[in-house]
């Protein structure tokens, strides 16, 4: 409680998690939570309890500047500065609409002191935009929906707080972050792990219980989610009193499982905003429980996507006809040589993991498709990545078509199909980048205009749409292509092989350049 110019700014944390974040001293806080459960509201307050508690000068006034730091600029002024809004009072100050814009606070407090700050509102949503704070000169800083943010922007706040108004003079300098349940594959997965362990002792991070939990379709206050399973307002969430009685049973009957965990349940998982390229795929569903092994005696197919974020998908359909997606390859800046040689090492490590001799070629065959622009020649060398694959061991052969809609219809197939009461397709854990891509990261982005929700006719290039369309070319040509007799890519390689490709072991493993 603070007054301020003879009013009174009263705020009262709506449950344990939100008090212990009150409390907490440490240099980095960091609370995940569901949708509207306070915790930017609770962090807001924090920042004007920090406020009023720094240090005074000489003069019994006390100074600070604060980096309010969110993903982008429409966000910033439509939930940040709209939320920071609501809980400061106008007698506290004023917004000022700049560039970047800024809300400067002015106003005495009972013991005779002054507080005078500054909230700079910045949008850094790239690596790039991290030049931004160079050169700034901070208190402490408040990360708002951390989750959204590249590691470069954390990492750079820490140089640039505890420099106003002086080195070591503040009474607390760091920062602040509030977020939704972030993915499993994000950078504060590792950063809490570290916490837990006690690596990281000046960090402390809340978790706020989730706001739904599952439950049985008889309960008095169930609702039914897209995908059929049922779900209650958990009794122990927290800021429950603030909200609508059926503020979260309105976004249960919306929503499918995976968005519920992530946004309503505070789980870790995958949940992207926009239209997913391929929308049936559900984390709860197709995610293997464990990792997937290889079988002996069945073809792997391994979908090739080239460029300069290459990428490959491997993919092998077991027995009783559902398909099983081994392992991936993902990486940026890369050409069609890099990809052979990181191609050769994962085939090893696959015929490793079952035991297979590297010259036995008969157990365990890989058939490598790939897009078909590969065959155009590159301006640099007059190669083609398919000439380039397998003059360096990699017998690959162009996919049979590049038409998106039969490539798309080759993966949504199995994705729809149930096989023996399970799903027709089961991506193993190791594939994070397939799982994050089909879960929303390969998408049609949305275009924010007012009204209707309007999405791209292009999926958006990614690091996760590369992977993903390299399954589709693997399972197109392995028996999922709409056409029954659809030509097979190119029956006789293009450029000159290596005499001691065929037949041989490369890299670990044999094969025959005309396997498949």
């Amino acid at each position: 409680m603070a007054k301020v110019s003879g009013s009174t700014v009263r705020y009262r944390p709506q449950g344990a998690t939100l008090q212990a974040l009150g409390q907490s001293t440490k240099d980095v806080q960091i609370i995940r939570g569901p949708l509207g459960s306070g915790k930017t509201k609770a962090v807001v307050f924090k920042i004007i309890k920090l406020l009023c508690e720094q240090r005074p000068n000489a003069a019994g006034v006390r100074q600070s500047r604060v980096a309010a730091i969110r993903n982008t600029y429409p966000d910033l002024q439509t939930t940040t500065i709209r939320e920071f809004k609501e809980c400061v009072s106008p007698v506290m100050g004023r917004l000022i609409n700049g560039h970047p814009p800024m809300f400067k606070f002015d106003f005495d407090l009972p013991d005779g002191t002054r507080v005078e700050a500054e909230i700079d509102f910045l949008a850094l949503d790239r690596p790039d935009d991290v030049r931004k704070l160079r050169g700034t000169q901070y208190t402490f800083a408040w990360l708002n929906e951390v989750k959204e943010l590249p590691k470069a922007v954390p990492d750079m706040v820490m140089g640039r707080i505890d420099r106003y108004p002086t080195p070591g003079f503040s009474s607390w300098v760091g920062w602040i972050a509030d977020t939704n349940a972030w993915d499993e594959d994000h950078w504060l997965v590792q950063w809490e792990q570290d916490w837990l362990e006690g690596k990281m002792p000046d960090y402390e991070f809340f978790t706020q219980p989730g706001a739904v939990m599952p439950c049985e379709a008889d309960h008095p206050e169930a609702a039914r989610s897209e995908n059929g399973t049922y779900w209650r307002v958990n009794p122990e969430a927290e800021n429950l009193i603030v909200l609508r009685k059926d503020y979260y049973h309105r976004q249960i009957a919306g929503h499918k499982d995976d968005w519920i965990k992530v946004n309503l349940a505070n789980e870790i998982g995958l949940s992207i905003d926009g239209k997913p390229v391929h929308s049936d795929y559900q984390e709860s569903v197709h995610r293997a429980k464990a990792i997937l092994k290889p079988m002996l005696g069945i073809p792997i197919y391994v979908g090739l996507d080239f460029g300069l974020t290459p990428a490959a998908a491997f993919a092998q359909r077991i027995p009783e006809g559902r398909w099983h997606v081994l392992d991936e390859i993902v990486f940026e800046d890369g050409d069609a040589v890099k990809l052979a040689n990181e191609l050769k090492v994962k085939c090893a490590e696959i015929r490793g993991e079952i035991g297979v001799n590297k010259n036995d070629t008969e157990s365990l065959k890989f058939v490598f498709r790939g897009d078909p622009s590969g065959d155009s020649r590159a301006d640099s060398d007059s190669s083609t990545a398919f000439q380039v694959l397998r003059n360096n061991g990699i017998p690959a052969l162009a996919a049979s078509g590049n038409d998106p809609s039969l490539r798309r219809g080759a993966l949504d197939r199995p994705l729809t199909r149930m096989v023996n009461g399970g799903p027709g397709i089961l991506v193993s854990p190791k594939c994070k980048h397939i799982r994050k891509g089909l879960a929303g990261a390969f998408q049609y982005k949305r275009i924010k205009v007012s009204g209707t929700e309007k999405f791209k006719d292009v999926p958006d290039k990614n690091l996760w749409s590369h992977v993903c369309e390299a399954l589709e070319y693997a399972l197109m040509d392995a028996g999922e292509h709409s056409v029954a007799d659809s030509p097979v890519g190119m029956r006789m390689p293009k450029g000159p092989i290596q005499p001691q490709v065929v037949n041989a072991t490369v890299g670990g493993f044999g094969w025959s350049p005309f396997d498949g």
